[in-house]
């Protein structure tokens, strides 16, 4: 890879932005579109949409009138994907052959929408098996709970993919009202990594077929309930497994979110990182073991932090957590050779994933939306001092912010 990375950008007229990062002489191509909209974003200024509606967009898109966009993708040699966050939805292709041709596929699957009865109705069992499946999986219902307890009757304690009963709101017709609400260009933009010329790939794009609306609705967001005190229910399983949650409320939005989740990483790498003295102690008395981790998510209006892992001992993993994760805590153990060293570490992070065409077009397409350049994260990691790391850690490291769930094994 290049010891530097340059980036080429043009905005449209439509306010599409387009993102390219020129690798002379690399043979893989790697495209990815994204729209600010994601599994969260169901109350608008005129009402309620179904959860899950995001997710089915994403699903449906591939579908067209006579045939499959995974297989168009295939057929130009192409591996294609997509997924759905809170916040976000992204399409991306990987190729070493017919990077414009693969773009134009992709351009073609998110601007051509074929909604209908029928394909709405067979996809809704498709959606509804994978929901039943991922209720069998203890993490995924250890993640969905512990932020039910974060962020009560909210929509990011809803399943991506909805629910049985949500899934059966969704129709043709407002999938393709919402489709049309939220992919327009203004609220997308594509990146492109490889060996691909700009000018041409500006000329496909603006060649396309975008539509627009008039007036788009406002995102309304909830105003969020108390914090809740914690639960938990049995399962079929051989391990106790546990997590524990801290809210971060704030008003912080683009460039200030994005550094204050590189700040937050800090503290729970040095209070809980595989070489803290925390984590060594909790091995020792056997209440974690390599399931054992954190997230730090920060994105538009929620931040927080989860963690989790399999424990022995349930009351005794909150307990250690709840006494040990504290401003006294951090200022105790957070030196300044040991600030520089996390520091170092998370710049090296950030260098590291500059291996990874991947990484890079997923990063800088979701930062665009946070008015954050991805080859300028350095100088933002860079900025961040002790005091700043200290100054947060004593506003949010509360017991007022924290709670937690448990999965009991049945003993079945």
């Amino acid at each position: 890879m290049t010891e530097k990375l340059e980036k080429q950008t043009k905005k449209l007229d439509n306010g599409f932005q387009i993102s390219v990062v020129p690798m002379s002489g690399f043979n893989q191509v790697y495209g990815v579109t994204m729209a600010n909209f994601g599994s969260v974003d169901t109350k608008t200024e005129k009402g309620l949409l179904p959860s899950g509606i995001a997710h089915f967009i994403e699903h449906k898109l591939f579908a067209k009138a006579d045939y499959d966009v995974s297989e168009k993708f295939a057929e130009y040699g192409a591996n294609s994907n997509a997924y759905t966050s809170y916040t976000k939805t992204a399409y991306l292709f990987q190729t070493l052959d017919n990077p414009y041709d693969n773009l134009k596929i992709l351009l073609d699957l998110i601007q051509n929408p074929y909604f209908t009865e029928q394909n709405v109705a067979s996809e809704r069992g498709i959606i509804d098996q994978e929901i039943q499946m991922y209720l069998d999986m203890p993490e995924w219902v250890l993640e969905q709970r512990i932020l039910g307890q974060l962020y009560p009757n909210d929509p990011i304690a809803e399943d991506i993919a909805g629910t049985s009963q949500s899934l059966q709101r969704i129709n043709h017709q407002n999938l393709l009202t919402t489709y049309q609400q939220n992919y327009r260009p203004d609220n997308m933009n594509l990146v492109l990594i490889g060996d691909v010329d700009f000018e041409r790939i500006e000329n496909i794009v603006e060649d396309s077929n975008f539509h627009s609306i008039a007036t788009p609705l406002k995102k309304v967001f909830n105003q969020f309930q108390p914090i809740g005190l914690g639960g938990q229910e049995k399962m079929d399983i051989s391990q106790a497994r546990s997590a524990y949650g801290i809210r971060v409320d704030t008003e912080m939005t683009g460039y200030d979110l994005v550094k204050k989740q590189f700040e937050l990483n800090m503290i729970m790498e040095t209070l809980i990182g595989e070489s803290s003295k925390n984590y060594q102690e909790m091995s020792k008395l056997n209440l974690i073991d390599d399931s054992f981790s954190y997230n730090v998510v920060a994105e538009n209006n929620y931040c927080f932090i989860i963690i989790s892992g399999s424990t022995n001992n349930p009351k005794q993993f909150q307990e250690y957590l709840r006494n040990h994760l504290s401003y006294e805590s951090l200022k105790e153990v957070l030196s300044d050779a040991k600030f520089k060293r996390i520091k170092r570490d998370a710049i090296g992070s950030y260098l590291f994933a500059q291996n990874s065409p991947e990484a890079i077009a997923n990063q800088m397409a979701e930062l665009y939306f946070y008015d954050v350049d991805y080859l300028q994260l350095i100088h933002m990691i860079d900025s961040i001092k002790k005091d700043d790391v200290l100054e947060i850690s004593e506003k949010f490291l509360k017991d007022n912010n924290c709670t937690y769930y448990n999965l009991l094994p049945s003993g079945k």
